[in-house]
């Protein structure tokens, strides 16, 4: 089983558990003085310009639900800069699980109301399968005639199956968008999945390869605290 972590999912999953082990550092009263250049904290300030690039490039690609969780850290980063801005007399403005309880429902808010877009290719060349809500469902794909499909499941329990299978060519796409909610896929024993995930506090888990496999399908996945299954 093939799978891809695009670059910037990477890189703003090391730049979030560089926040997060910052964050615990302070919690215990450890400091990150070394990296201050005259009393400037010099790491708070580049993983806050991370985390607001983050920001404008998920605003940029239409990912809006993507913006709440990098927003939370700055918050939970710069807490004392803002209570010093706005004049409190308590620089703990806030809980971490408030801040970050927040960020979750808005999270899941948003990618109900503006799901990401999942399809690839010429808009010609969609076949969408509809969306679940709050509801659990079955979908099934012909394989005589594969192309692209996509399908989109938020909040609910989805379970895809392949039909036809023995005229399956080999060139399909299957993309995915999932809120929410667990998406289980049921690949043919004769086939082998090139993986495409984009998570956004979400998980995946896939099969090994398969030995001798003659067909291959990709499945790109974009989600939103969802979990993905191939089976």
């Amino acid at each position: 089983m093939k799978k891809r972590i695009s670059g910037s999912a990477l890189y703003w999953g090391v730049a979030f558990i560089a926040v997060a082990l910052l964050l615990i550092f302070n919690a215990v009263g450890v400091k990150a003085g070394f990296l201050d250049i005259g009393g400037l904290p010099v790491l708070r300030i580049v993983l806050g310009v991370l985390l607001l690039s983050c920001v404008v490039w998920s605003l940029c690609k239409g990912k809006v639900a993507q913006i709440f969780f990098p927003l939370a850290f700055i918050a939970l980063l710069f807490e004392k800069e803002i209570a010093r801005l706005f004049g409190a007399q308590d620089e703990n403005l806030y809980s971490v699980w408030l801040v970050l309880g927040v960020a979750a429902l808005f999270t899941a808010g948003v990618a109900l109301l503006l799901p990401s877009r999942t399809e690839t290719g010429p808009e010609a060349e969609k076949d969408k399968l509809g969306k679940t809500n709050f509801a659990s469902a079955v979908k099934y794909i012909d394989c005589t005639d594969f192309g692209v499909k996509s399908v989109g499941n938020n909040l609910g329990n989805m379970e895809i199956y392949f039909e036809n299978t023995e005229k399956y060519a080999g060139e399909g796409e299957l993309c995915i968008g999932n809120n929410l909610g667990l998406c289980v896929v049921h690949l043919p024993e004769s086939w082998n999945a090139e993986l495409t995930v984009e998570h956004n506090l979400g998980g995946s888990s896939a099969p090994k390869d398969r030995d001798n496999a003659p067909y291959t399908v990709k499945i790109t996945v974009k989600s939103n605290l969802g979990n993905l299954k191939i089976v």
